[in-house]
């Protein structure tokens, strides 16, 4: 008889002396007992574990290659990055990398209605006021192939192109002598990714922080508008800090600036550390960032 026909026979010997322990071990249980009654081994057990703090028994086994597991890992490194300076990305001699990926954008800067997200309230990239993702075109749709992300730099450029959008909003705010976004008070972390875990990593991240960028102030991350979209309505993001010139041609937000602040003091006034070993709730707030945010 060969090695590999032996086995089969052994997996069953196996069995049957497992299930023999096992009705062993159940005749022990249900014979066992304390001086304050009988109670089995399952149930001391089963009490014990609810003893222990922040330990909940979810009833599943825990999958590490869970999608939300591997989402998961990708927030944390991306969290783990190190912050840099977004103006960086407009200086000649910053070079490009390749790749796409997930970023987070941070203010550390003085305007009032984000003082509780900023220093000193808060530490130099501890709460996010934005996260993105940067696509390459074609990747919903799998033109990729087997590459695990791209060879063009469009996480650069989109980082890029958000540092334009704050420094068109510090030049009209000279220009204007009003008090408004400064580009030096602006700081990132960003993760090269495979592209397929990116949209896993950008939702848990916005269900987690909920950037007031993301699910209050919309249309940071908006290109200019084109074909049918020329007549849509100002973002809220543009009236707040106006300053992109394709902006000023756009009707009028249905909201005024007095409500637009009061929307981000009453968010932010709620907000809470997140715990990020959870799973995000995904309301209407999150579910409509998410549905915003252009790409790919």
């Amino acid at each position: 008889m060969t090695l590999g026909s032996r086995r089969p026979l052994d997996d069953t010997i196996a069995v049957v002396a497992t299930r023999r322990l096992l009705r062993k071990v159940s005749r022990l249980m249900s014979a066992s007992s304390t001086s304050s009654g009988k109670r089995t081994i399952a149930a001391r057990t089963e009490d014990t574990s609810d003893k222990v703090p922040g330990v909940t028994d979810s009833g599943q086994p825990y999958n590490p290659l869970d999608r939300v597991e591997l989402g998961k890992s990708v927030e944390r490194a991306l969290l783990a990055r190190p912050l840099v300076e977004l103006k960086t990305f407009l200086t000649p001699r910053q070079r490009k990398f390749a790749g796409a990926g997930l970023y987070a954008v941070y203010y550390v800067g003085s305007l009032d209605c984000y003082r509780d997200i900023a220093p000193p309230r808060r530490e130099p990239g501890e709460v996010p006021i934005y996260v993105g993702r940067a696509r390459p075109p074609g990747a919903r749709q799998g033109a990729l192939g087997l590459e695990s992300t791209t060879r063009e730099p469009v996480l650069f450029d989109r980082l890029r192109e958000h540092a334009r959008s704050i420094e068109s909003v510090e030049r009209y705010a000279t220009e204007t002598g009003r008090p408004d976004l400064t580009l030096s008070d602006f700081l990132c972390r960003r993760l090269v990714a495979d592209d397929i875990w990116v949209p896993m990593g950008e939702a848990l991240l916005i269900g987690h922080y909920r950037p007031v960028w993301n699910v209050v102030v919309d249309g940071f991350g908006n290109h200019p508008p084109g074909g049918g979209r020329a007549r849509q309505a100002r973002s809220l993001w543009d009236t707040l800090h106006p300053g992109r010139r394709w902006a000023f041609d756009l009707p009028d937000s249905p909201l005024d600036l007095r409500q637009i602040r009061t929307l981000i003091t009453e968010h932010l006034t709620r907000w809470a550390r997140p715990d990020l070993d959870t799973v995000p709730e995904v309301d209407e707030e999150v579910r409509r960032a998410l549905a915003e945010e252009p790409g790919p």
